[in-house]
């Protein structure tokens, strides 16, 4: 079983809309909206591929039957930690993408709604136990107010014997490297943040990866959008990359390819074929409309054309 902890879970929204002027009056073309969250498309994406998956994730009282049967229908088992009605009067945050007809897209986030102590710890150790039953644990995503930004290295310290991947930024990716996770997924800016340099080729990532392993991480992972990914493990370093005909909407890529190399790594696969399944998957959810959601017969047509070469 893989378990994610995706804290900060969302409505989407996406909007499509001809094109967007900023201090103007929009008509939007069309509007959909479905459960979301960086951790939950991490989760849905590792169910695509026929892996058992428990997701961690806030709710409220309206939206939990939602979010249990959209989740189960997707083959993802949610455990919602409901936020206490008394303490807030704050739901779920909302997360909006706006694509305009040229395929730009402009995302807006909220910082999600703020718990109180007794809802953290649950959260937490929620997490912990179901960590613990998993092959993989993956913490993804921002943290609501309520959960401190040294939360993921505290999980991650109080679960030494699994594999445990970060998919973070800021703050919590930075405390999260130093407990020492497993993996770590940031994607080029973040990484440029972290290390504090500009990573202007493959070349510059490439000693980034390296920088960030020597870090004590074993296995490093740059998403690079349109580029694809580096990874460095075992003292590869390897870029893969794919080609795909339209690129739909490219929000949530980067979490695809988290979840599948998850199930790589459930399944002790070579890192080349995990970083090769994570990439066809992340592509795959870039020819989708929905955020975080791929088709797996896109997925099987990909991986073979993912194109990796090894670095080091």
């Amino acid at each position: 079983m893989i378990t994610v902890g995706g804290f900060n879970t969302s409505i989407d929204k996406l909007v499509e809309l001809d094109a967007l002027s900023p201090g103007q009056v929009h008509r939007a073309t069309k509007v959909s909206g479905y459960p979301g969250g960086k951790g939950l498309h991490v989760a849905t994406a590792a169910a695509a591929l026929g892996e058992p998956v428990a997701l961690v994730g806030l709710i409220d009282r309206g939206h939990r039957a939602m979010f249990e049967s959209w989740l189960a229908a997707r083959g993802v088992t949610f455990h919602g930690v409901e936020m206490a009605p008394a303490r807030t009067t704050d739901g779920l945050r909302t997360c909006v993408a706006v694509r305009e007809s040229s395929g730009r897209v402009t995302e807006i986030l909220e910082p999600g709604p703020a718990i109180d102590a007794a809802c953290a710890e649950q959260m937490e150790s929620t997490f912990r136990a179901l960590a613990r039953r998993s092959k993989v644990a993956v913490l993804s995503g921002s943290l609501p107010p309520g959960l401190d930004a040294q939360t993921y290295a505290r999980l991650v310290s109080s679960l030494p014997e699994i594999r445990c991947v970060i998919d973070a930024s800021g703050a919590p990716l930075r405390e999260a490297i130093a407990g020492r996770p497993f993996m770590v997924k940031p994607n080029r800016e973040e990484a440029e943040t972290w290390l504090a340099t500009p990573l202007d080729d493959i070349e510059a990532v490439a000693r980034a990866a390296g920088r960030m392993a020597d870090a004590g991480i074993a296995t490093v992972v740059i998403s690079l959008g349109e580029e694809g990914a580096l990874g460095c493990a075992q003292g590869e370093i390897l870029h893969a990359s794919v080609a795909i005909s339209a690129c739909k909407n490219p929000v949530g890529s980067g979490d695809a390819l988290v979840g599948a190399m998850s199930v790589g790594f459930s399944r002790g696969l070579s890192f080349e074929a995990i970083l090769r399944l994570g990439v066809a998957c992340g592509a795959a959810n870039a020819m989708t409309d929905e955020t975080g959601f791929f088709h797996r017969e896109d997925v099987e047509r990909l991986v073979p054309l993912v194109e990796v070469r090894r670095l080091s």
